[in-house]
């Protein structure tokens, strides 16, 4: 059952607001709050000693279904996530329809080295951090044992 609330001016907003909000944003203005139109992926950005991940959720999509380009060095991906035909949802928070994630590329990426997996609904794309940005050990050098 979804769970609703009255806001204090008296319009009823149910548990998950943003998803409200986003909405009465497509109906007044025919696309959605937060700049997409259909579908909405959220991702995880984050990085490790020599690797830059970027994690997004395709819940029931396929690689034929998504694009993954750098362009401007942004990494791009887009996608469509297709809506069942002749179905009349009594309820449905499931978006479908097309969308595009931009990922600005720190300048610290190498861009040549990008591979992407598709696993369980989530696409993962990695990507080395070029050899000069990786942490290394740097070896001290005992001067005073050479006279």
């Amino acid at each position: 059952m979804l769970s609703t609330r009255n806001h204090k001016l008296g319009f009823p907003f149910s548990a998950n607001l943003r998803s409200d909000l986003d909405d009465a944003f497509t109906q007044f203005f025919g696309k959605s709050f937060n700049g997409f139109e259909g579908a909405y992926s959220p991702l995880s950005v984050w990085e490790e000693d020599s690797k830059f991940h970027v994690a997004l959720d395709v819940p029931g999509m396929t690689k034929e279904d998504l694009s993954l380009d750098i362009q401007d060095g942004n990494l791009v991906l887009t996608g469509e996530r297709k809506t069942v035909e002749n179905r009349e949802h009594l309820h449905n928070e499931r978006s479908f329809g097309k969308f595009k994630r931009l990922v600005r590329l720190p300048e610290w990426v190498d861009p040549a080295s990008v591979s992407a997996t598709l696993d369980a609904g989530v696409l993962t794309v990695v990507m080395d951090k070029k050899a000069e940005m990786q942490p290394r050990r740097i070896e001290i050098q005992d001067i005073s044992k050479s006279e």
